[in-house]
């Protein structure tokens, strides 16, 4: 150990180490030398990071409404029509080997449109709207999604019930549609038993082929 210079402790004059705090023979408390001062510490600074809000709810008002459900029934039947244009190929080609009239066939045809047109529209609804788009292809086009009240996605029994109370809502003299216009959630009549509801997710354009203005 490299030698130091030799302190004198003042209590009983014997050479002191330099680094003690206490005199090695007579235990006296010694002077310590001046703390050396702390390197100043650069206050910390904590990046502010700008947590973005979530974005409120919009509903979707009725005319929007107007316009999503007009494209729905003009697919539905364009569908349905094209499937009874291919079944009235069909019947009259079959009709005469089971002794049908014409006018039979034309009946029988007629009925399968209707029967088509219900059924298919609410398979495409209620599929569609609890799907993972949970809109139908206008909705969607017009860019608007129909979730339950809490935000999340229908079930297929929900959108069943929701599709089959807009007979109850055409049935008041389509009063129960327009409740989409001044209802405090825009709900209409049929959106009430399943607590659904009808919200703006874009504006409308054709999202459903990624097109955006």
């Amino acid at each position: 150990m490299e030698a130091a210079v030799q302190q004198v402790c003042s209590s009983c004059g014997n050479p002191l180490l330099p680094d003690g705090q206490f005199c090695l023979f007579c235990g006296d408390v010694l002077e310590c030398p001046p703390a050396t001062a702390p390197a100043s510490v650069p206050p910390r600074i904590e990046a502010i990071v700008a947590v973005p809000q979530p974005r409120p709810v919009e509903y979707a008002g009725f005319w929007l409404r107007v316009w999503a459900g007009s494209i729905d029934l003009l697919l539905e039947a364009l569908a349905a029509l094209l499937l009874i244009a291919v079944m009235d190929v069909a019947m009259r080609i079959i009709s005469p080997r089971f002794g049908l009239s014409p006018i039979t066939a034309r009946y029988v045809t007629g009925i399968a449109f209707i029967f088509v047109l219900a059924v298919g529209a609410w398979l495409y609804c209620a599929f569609a709207e609890s799907s993972s788009w949970r809109a139908t292809v206008g909705k969607r086009i017009i860019g608007l999604q129909v979730v339950t009240s809490s935000g999340g996605q229908l079930s297929f029994g929900q959108a069943t019930v929701r599709h089959f109370m807009k007979f109850l809502s055409l049935f008041t003299a389509a009063v129960g549609f327009m409740m989409a216009g001044w209802t405090k959630r825009r709900q209409a009549l049929h959106d009430m038993p399943s607590d659904s509801i009808v919200i703006r997710v874009a504006e409308p354009s054709l999202s459903l082929f990624g097109i955006h203005p």
